[in-house]
């Protein structure tokens, strides 16, 4: 996969908390997303927790990190350190932790695609 999680940074506080990522190479972020425990790390669908984000559209380079804070904010990127590239920051806009700080939780990339999208109508 060309993009990895390389690791949850855990806090107690939703201000502390983001999962960091890395790009094998370049992308566009579009149809991937993180979701916390809708598949358990056998690959298995759990009903538990179901957070999810959902990356929107945007082109990052090869060895580009990006970073996911589970807190509001806008979206900027900051150069790496090393001059390399850049640190992509995203927001999942959560007001609560997502890691719930008890340990077995699984954050799980996906990479998506629609298949079939059908609007459901309004109930009267």
């Amino acid at each position: 996969m060309s993009l990895k999680i390389h690791s949850v940074i855990n806090g107690r506080l939703v201000s502390q908390e983001y999962v960091w990522l890395t790009a094998t190479e370049s992308l566009n972020l579009r149809g991937y997303a993180i979701v916390d425990r809708t598949f358990t790390s056998g690959g298995q669908l759990s009903n538990e927790f179901r957070h999810i984000f959902v990356f929107p559209e945007k082109m990052i380079d090869r060895n580009d990190l990006v970073r996911l804070y589970t807190t509001s904010g806008q979206y900027h990127k900051d150069r790496k350190s090393d001059g390399s590239g850049y640190i992509h920051n995203f927001y999942w806009g959560s007001a609560h932790p997502v890691w719930n700080n008890n340990g077995g939780d699984v954050a799980s990339l996906i990479k998506y695609s629609v298949v079939n999208a059908v609007n459901v109508p309004a109930v009267p």
